[in-house]
């Protein structure tokens, strides 16, 4: 019976463990970019690609020249502050389909005075560090 316990116990605390701390998946990038399970799903590069946002829908864009290579947030409210949550629905290119999350729950994990916005969905282990321009 003892030793059913204890491994009931490592299976909930491996179960409860997030893999995936935002201080090394997110905080560490200085570029615009967008994280899924810890993995580089897009990186912004000025040669390359270019930046959108829309005050009026809270709508942020990234993608390449040719446009094959896109991320697309849309939130409920403008992230404003840090430590503030904001519901949103994310879409963005993978290297086999398009993809989409709606309704994710992002906290405010970061701003910088440039306009830059670190974003952290817990729950599905995404980070997001899109730009006001």
């Amino acid at each position: 019976m003892r030793r059913i316990i204890c491994i009931m116990l490592i299976i909930a605390c491996a179960c409860s463990c997030n893999r995936f701390d935002i201080d090394e998946v997110l905080l560490p990038r200085e570029d615009l970019s967008m994280t899924l399970n810890g993995k580089v799903q897009f990186s912004f590069d000025d040669n390359t690609c270019q930046i959108g946002y829309n005050d009026a829908r809270n709508e942020f864009r990234l993608h390449d020249d040719s446009v094959g290579n896109w991320v697309k947030l849309t939130c409920k409210a403008r992230p404003s502050s840090v430590g503030q949550t904001v519901k949103a629905d994310l879409s963005w290119t993978s290297s086999t389909s398009n993809k989409s999350r709606k309704g994710l729950t992002f906290t405010v994990e970061k701003i910088e005075q440039d306009g830059r916005i670190w974003l952290w969905c817990q729950s599905d282990n995404i980070g997001l560090v899109v730009k006001v321009i």
